[in-house]
């Protein structure tokens, strides 16, 4: 390895470490000691390297996000703006240097690379951009349309930055990708209620954080800037935290939905101890909402009508389908409400059918009273495919159905994980 390579490897090792002043201080003693050629090709690229080092900085410290400007992004100095400005400089330099000689051959081919590299970024910064303002505008998560943008950029992104003095910032750029990719898959497969798959998709973004963590070496110490909800006394860069909340709430998401398998494999005391562990424990939020306001019951009910290979647990692919009902009970509070035939289920059922598109709106609790059967029916949908049923006796407590409205909304809201979405923008 030449000496350019040689410094070219160790200054972006730095810059994946996150160690911004320590990859500055050896641009600079780089300079220092080539001062002859700084008019050259080389020169001219150690110019640009510190911006580099000091944009990755701020990317990961989720520098790209700002909530004092009008705008998502800020419109002067904004990490988007400086990123798009050092591709448009390293562009250029890779025009002026390609084919002069060999140290300009290899400024060439770095700066081609270090272009992708920024160019997926850009779009890695569009992309949280995009789950910030589905969060917060039309409150609907599609988990499929971000799956599908992610994996677009992992896609376009396969084979670049090969320069093996880039491998450092190019594994911290995969493993980031695949992370979202596998978070946005446990997401969709949560929602259609497949088990393994999402058991899955959570360790596949497990064993990448892991290995991401242990690229993070980095000895600086971090400055807490607008960062300092997330940091506190953890040493990890703001971006890293935020995914592994995200994780996190997908995991609570998902004990929520396979509450039933899981309680089979685990005594109830066991249970109890596994679930206060999870960032929200929906199960014990849901019952002590049900106790305290005397509720019939509180169900999530799965609609399996689009959906295939959906169920509570894992099922052999060699075994053949199996008879499967189309509005399968997913997480019942009390659980003895549907041990007895019941006339409610079916009422369930009926509405669930009738009120198909407004439920997917997602944008209002829908009731229905029976006066037949004295009792009131509340839904709204958590997901797609998921339904959360409130059933209540008619005429008990006046400001009964404020109070369920309220905990409908605000728990299908955490379950959607919009919350988390929402903890992207942070403010100064």
């Amino acid at each position: 390895m030449d000496h350019e390579d040689e410094f070219l490897n160790a200054f972006f090792t730095q810059v994946a470490q996150l160690c911004s002043d320590k990859a500055k201080e050896t641009v600079e003693k780089e300079r220092e000691s080539c001062k002859q050629m700084q008019m050259g090709p080389w020169g001219m690229l150690l110019m640009h390297l510190p911006q580099i080092a000091v944009a990755e900085r701020s990317y990961a410290d989720l520098g790209f996000l700002n909530t004092k400007n009008k705008g998502f992004l800020r419109k002067d100095n904004s990490l988007k703006t400086v990123y798009e400005s050092l591709k448009s400089d390293l562009k250029r330099l890779e025009e002026m240097t390609k084919g002069t000689n060999s140290i300009g051959t290899t400024v060439a081919n770095v700066s081609s690379e270090l272009c992708q590299f920024i160019t997926a970024r850009i779009q890695l910064i569009d992309f949280y951009e995009k789950m910030y303002n589905m969060s917060v505008n039309s409150k609907v998560m599609k988990h499929q349309e971000l799956l599908q943008h992610i994996e677009g950029i992992v896609n376009c992104y396969l084979l670049s930055c090969s320069h093996l003095a880039l491998t450092a910032i190019k594994t911290s750029l995969t493993l980031e990708c695949e992370i979202l990719v596998q978070l946005m898959k446990a997401q969709v497969e949560v929602q259609n209620w497949r088990f393994l798959p999402t058991l899955m998709a959570l360790y596949g973004a497990q064993t990448r954080m892991s290995a991401w963590e242990r690229t993070l070496q980095s000895k600086e110490s971090w400055k807490l800037g607008f960062s300092a909800t997330f940091l506190k006394a953890n040493q990890q860069p703001a971006l890293y935290q935020w995914l592994m909340k995200l994780r996190s709430a997908i995991l609570a998401k998902c004990s929520l939905y396979f509450h039933t398998t899981l309680s089979q494999q685990a005594s109830p005391g066991e249970m109890r101890s596994i679930m206060s562990k999870q960032s929200i424990d929906y199960y014990h939020k849901i019952q002590s909402f049900q106790r305290k306001y005397d509720i019939l019951a509180v169900l999530i009910i799965f609609d399996s009508r689009e959906t295939e290979n959906s169920g509570s647990g894992y099922r052999h692919p060699a075994r053949g389908a199996n008879s499967f009902e189309t509005f399968p009970v997913v997480v019942c509070c009390p659980s003895t409400f549907t041990q007895k035939p019941s006339v409610h289920l079916d009422n369930i059922h009926t509405k669930i059918k009738e009120r198909h598109a407004e439920l997917l709106a997602m944008d209002k609790v829908i009731c229905h009273k029976s006066m037949k059967d004295s009792c009131t029916y509340s839904f709204h949908n958590t997901d797609p495919t998921m339904t959360l049923v409130i059933v209540f006796e008619n005429g008990k407590q006046k400001d009964k159905e404020t109070y369920i409205t309220s905990f409908m909304l605000d728990l299908s809201m955490q379950i959607r994980c919009n919350k988390v979405y929402e903890c992207l923008k942070l403010s100064k």
